[in-house]
């Protein structure tokens, strides 16, 4: 009897293989199908497109990614093939090898944008351009289901972003002062409504937008700002508006100094505005960048 047991107490045997599991190692996109990328004027324009891995807890060995630029994608609508011309095309214009390196599990590839023609077309800035990329082949073991991405491109301004103020306005008459004020809003718990807009029109062109309860609100204005030269231009629905002393734009606090004048619409009176515009914070690709992130 005891002989006749003993084979099913083997076959019974506590197995611990599956602690220690063989898992698939996947080769994918760990982004959403489709996503933005915004390259900031001045603070270089390429970006990183990159693949992920799954199916282990560690990774003990350099691993490889294949892609290419996949020019013949379905595009959505309203969405345009980024030109060659506009990129590192020729570079880029084969198999794209990442490499997904030894204790990380992704792997990039750089994308890098010719400065010169990406910010003199106009497409440029609307987000239209599309780089669409599809993973080819892998070190790994198999490529998963999420094998392509659709990546939009577009540029920011430098000075792009949401500013709080500190304003002195002068209002003059037949070459008189009459009146003297100072408006200020500089808590950076602020909402929008106390923050000034300057809005991306162009490479180095911002609109300018006042806060929603400036005394300024309504009075929109260009300022283009260029090695931190500031030059004023007025909308053709506006007042004209002219330089009226210093006009400073500091790369290191990100804030400006504005000095200029403008006529009132309804009367004879110049108004005189010294401002300062204090960077707040700035919207990228919806991640919000503070102030105290950006200065670090």
């Amino acid at each position: 009897m005891l002989i006749a047991f003993l084979p099913f107490f083997y076959a019974c045997k506590y197995d611990d293989s599956y602690l220690n599991p063989i898992m698939t190692r996947k080769a994918y996109f760990a982004s959403f199908t489709n996503y933005n990328r915004t390259v900031i004027v001045g603070e270089g324009l390429h970006f990183k497109i990159g693949a992920a891995m799954s199916g282990v807890t560690e990774n003990n060995k350099n691993e490889t990614v294949n892609m290419i630029i996949w020019k013949t994608a379905p595009l959505a609508s309203g969405k345009i093939l980024m030109p060659d011309s506009l990129y590192n095309s020729i570079e880029l214009g084969s198999t794209i090898t990442a490499t997904i390196p030894s204790g990380s599990f992704l792997g990039y590839f750089t994308v890098k944008l010719d400065s010169v023609k990406f910010l003199n077309n106009p497409t440029s800035l609307l987000g239209t351009y599309v780089l669409p990329v599809k993973i080819t082949g892998t070190s790994l073991d198999v490529i998963g289901n999420l094998d392509s991405v659709f990546v939009s491109v577009k540029y920011m301004s430098g000075v792009d972003g949401f500013y709080l103020y500190q304003t002195t306005i002068k209002k003059e008459i037949n070459g008189l002062i009459i009146e003297s004020k100072t408006y200020s809003e500089i808590y950076p718990n602020e909402s929008d409504n106390s923050a000034w807009r300057l809005s991306t029109i162009g490479p180095y062109k911002v609109l300018v937008t006042p806060a929603v309860n400036s005394i300024l609100n309504g009075f929109t204005f260009n300022l283009n700002v260029q090695n931190d030269a500031v030059v004023y231009e007025s909308l053709s629905d506006k007042p004209l508006i002219i330089s009226d002393g210093d006009n400073v734009y500091s790369k290191k606090t990100r804030d400006f100094q504005l000095n200029y004048k403008y006529k009132s619409e309804t009367s004879d009176t110049i108004v005189h505005v010294s401002q300062k515009l204090i960077f707040r914070n700035r919207l990228v690709d919806n991640v919000n960048q503070t102030r105290d992130y950006l200065l670090n």
